[in-house]
């Protein structure tokens, strides 16, 4: 359940910089998409430590060792 908020959280704030970006023309067209993704991510990754359970934490841990981004 918490994987599934932080993943809804992250998509939001990455659909709330693309609209930021296409929407915005000046300085900010750059920088608020930025700043939305970041407090987007930061969010998610917070309500997924408040909301998760310390074994589904160390399955989160154990898969992001096993399988690091490329």
């Amino acid at each position: 359940m918490a994987k599934a908020i932080r993943f809804a959280i992250f998509m939001l704030s990455a659909c709330c910089a693309g609209l930021a970006f296409f929407t915005l023309h000046s300085f900010w067209a750059w920088a608020a998409p930025i700043a939305i993704f970041i407090a987007g991510s930061s969010l998610g990754e917070y309500a997924f430590a408040r909301l998760a359970k310390s074994d589904e934490k160390q399955r989160d841990l154990e898969d992001r060792v096993r399988n690091p981004p490329k």
